[in-house]
């Protein structure tokens, strides 16, 4: 072989090997999210692509479990890397209160005000006009499993009214916790006639119900969110035609998405994460309906939308970019 070809081959082996050694180098993050069919399970998915098209030194497997009031937890203790929770959950994680019996003190937040969600809350049942009917009249409920601040916001909602779920079974009603799939299933068939969870606006399930099943959507009177004021939850108005079907603004509870991890997570990969997340804002934004109004110069970078302290290295990326 001529010197030529050997200097070739050479040069392309190592070549080779550097980018055989860049991808070792990356490092393999989890995100948490929540069942497959949920808002959150998109919006996981579409930020591991955006990291990992971006070839920033970490890649990013997205988790189809967690919960936001499980994501908090499995993030603190090391269980996942990342993961994605409503800043009221983060708040009680942190402090250790309401659905934590410990504080997780070594929480960070990364992206906070992703978007607006809302406590939905829908019936096929023709006597059941309010919440308080559910005293009355036996409904088969619906929500997600333990774990997801759905079902905790369920709980605490009907506890607001004076309802508990073995109230709800003793007056010949369900409950039932259980994923998307069955969701949609029970509630289209009429095995469940009564759902309630955190969503916004495109949830797929939600929407995949309200496209095939005619649902009445309900309100919270003010008398009843004023006793959930004092746990962090916030007054919000799901606008008309949230969702198909829903004619009608329906004051409920609010709750935005934020993005934490812990202080496992080194600066310099907070930094390039939050950099490739939101210097690609508009490949975020198109990812899901419920992400196209956010703005990071906003909300992004606001502590107040996290919950938790802000990570050193996440701040570093706003503070360049005068957004903190």
């Amino acid at each position: 072989m001529k010197r030529t070809s050997w200097k070739m081959v050479f040069v392309l082996a190592v070549a080779i090997g550097a980018f055989v050694a860049v991808q070792a180098e990356a490092a393999r993050l989890t995100m948490g999210s929540w069942k497959k069919g949920s808002g959150w399970h998109v919006y996981s998915a579409t930020m591991a692509n955006i990291v990992n098209n971006a070839k920033v030194g970490v890649q990013i497997d997205a988790l189809s479990k967690g919960g936001g009031v499980g994501n908090p937890k499995l993030v603190g203790t090391g269980k996942f890397s990342m993961g994605l929770t409503f800043s009221v959950a983060a708040a009680w994680a942190y402090q250790g209160k309401v659905a934590y019996k410990k504080p997780y003190k070594n929480l960070r937040g990364l992206v906070g005000g992703l978007d607006q969600y809302f406590l939905g809350i829908v019936t096929t049942n023709p006597k059941v006009n309010g919440i308080l009917d559910l005293k009355k009249v036996p409904v088969n409920y619906v929500t997600v499993p333990r774990g997801g601040l759905g079902q905790w916001a369920t709980r605490a909602m009907l506890g607001a009214h004076g309802i508990t779920y073995d109230g709800i079974k003793k007056m010949g009603g369900s409950v039932t916790h259980t994923g998307f799939g069955a969701i949609k299933s029970r509630m289209k068939d009429g095995q469940a006639d009564m759902l309630s969870h955190t969503v916004n606006a495109g949830h797929p399930a939600l929407t995949s119900i309200a496209v095939q099943k005619k649902l009445k959507f309900l309100g919270i009177a003010d008398e009843f969110r004023n006793k959930l004021l004092g746990i962090g939850f916030l007054k919000a108005t799901m606008p008309a035609k949230t969702f198909p079907g829903q004619d009608k603004p329906k004051n409920t509870f609010g709750f935005t998405t934020a993005v934490l991890a812990s202080t496992a997570l080194s600066n310099k990969d907070a930094y390039n994460i939050v950099k490739a997340l939101l210097d690609n804002v508009k490949d975020l934004r198109a990812g899901h309906k419920g992400l196209r109004n956010f703005d990071p110069a906003k909300t992004g970078c606001k502590e107040a939308q996290m919950g938790i302290p802000f990570h050193d290295g996440a701040a570093r990326y706003c503070k360049e970019k005068g957004w903190n």
